[in-house]
């Protein structure tokens, strides 16, 4: 039996897998490019992952009852298809294990310092994989749960308005030209990434698939504001010479922050983002036993095989003194995965009409 989640439950399963680490260092580098219209660049990346999504939706309305590993068999042929959806598969696991270096990284510079980076990977990746191996409407209940911290996180952040804030810093508006705002569009583009995971729950959501594509919208509408929010404090928060110098410039933000009964705002703030980053986690190492399999028995045994090839992968990153070439071949490679490849099979579905595609042989 295919397990199925509501529209709601796909709505979190989006933002979950979407805010993630990216959000936090995006202010700092967004400074170097667009300066004080950073918080524009972030909604023109909105408008850009909503062009790839109108693909997403012309693809997959057109096959209504298949993921995209199906898709991709039908309109390429059995071995074709099958090989389009193994090179998912490592992408996949790859995408993951790079997030969880990111993830340890951050983890040890802000908190756990003296903990063995293994440990933490070990702890993430566990984690991660305890969730995984459950069927998918599990884990969509857990992501409902836990976007409830969206809300303490946004209440935390108001606070910064207690401190000295500056709207000068932002002005004037549009002082940065059309191309360097669509130049920051990009990086913020990449901090964004996860709404691929609607290639393979769409046909997983019960109750028709009218209202879907509006459901997914405005789940990245949520990302987009809730991403230029956090841009916007940060900016009118620090003056234009420090934000460019701050790492992770939100959880600065909070850091000089002090009440009687709380201390250290910054570290309360990066606990609970700990599991909007681990959601992340979870939800590629399903779009890798996914990529495969459909079967639940497979599928269980693949995230296992996935979670230790992360846990391998991703300590071997940590062990390199820069990562910033491993970031770049990994955008390359998001921007052919993610909207090169599925706009190339919308393309390819065009020619089928009757919605089979080519039958595996």
């Amino acid at each position: 039996m295919k397990q199925s989640i509501t529209k709601a439950q796909l709505f979190f399963l989006i933002i979950k897998t979407q805010i993630g680490i990216g959000l936090l260092s995006l202010p700092s580098e967004m400074q170097h490019i667009t300066k004080g219209d950073s918080w524009i660049s972030v909604i023109v990346a909105g408008l850009v992952i909503q062009l790839v999504l109108v693909v997403y939706g012309k693809l997959l309305v057109k096959f209504p009852n298949e993921t995209l590993s199906d898709i991709t068999i039908r309109i390429l042929g059995r071995y074709p298809g099958k090989a389009v959806n193994c090179v998912y598969y490592v992408f996949f696991v790859l995408i993951a294990a790079y997030a969880t270096m990111l993830y340890v990284r951050l983890i040890k510079s802000w908190m756990l310092t003296l903990t063995p980076p293994w440990i933490l990977f070990l702890l993430i990746i566990g984690t991660s994989l305890y969730l995984a191996l459950d069927n998918l409407r599990v884990i969509a209940r857990f992501f409902v749960l836990t976007s409830l911290l969206f809300i303490v996180l946004i209440l935390i952040s108001l606070l910064n308005f207690s401190n000295e804030v500056h709207l000068s810093y932002i002005m004037p508006v549009g002082q940065a030209s059309v191309l360097t705002i669509f130049k920051g569009s990009e990086r913020t583009f990449f901090a964004m990434l996860g709404f691929e995971i609607t290639l393979y729950f769409f046909s997983q959501v019960d109750g028709g698939r009218k209202g879907i594509f509006g459901v997914i919208s405005l789940a990245n509408g949520f990302v987009t504001l809730f991403y230029a929010y956090f841009v916007f404090i940060c900016l009118i928060g620090f003056s234009p010479k420090v934000l460019e110098q701050v790492n992770e410039p939100v959880l600065f933000l909070l850091k000089g922050l002090t009440y009687q009964l709380f201390d250290r705002l910054d570290l309360i703030f990066l606990t609970i983002w700990i599991i909007p980053m681990t959601a992340t986690i979870v939800s590629y190492l399903c779009l890798a036993g996914k990529s495969l399999t459909a079967k639940q028995s497979s599928y269980r045994k693949l995230v296992w095989f996935s979670a230790g090839s992360v846990f391998a992968i991703g300590w071997y990153l940590s062990t390199l003194e820069s990562t910033e070439l491993v970031g770049k071949w990994f955008e390359y490679g998001y921007l052919i995965m993610i909207a090169a490849v599925p706009a190339l099979l919308w393309f390819g579905s065009l020619l089928i009409k009757d919605g089979r595609g080519a039958e595996a042989t």
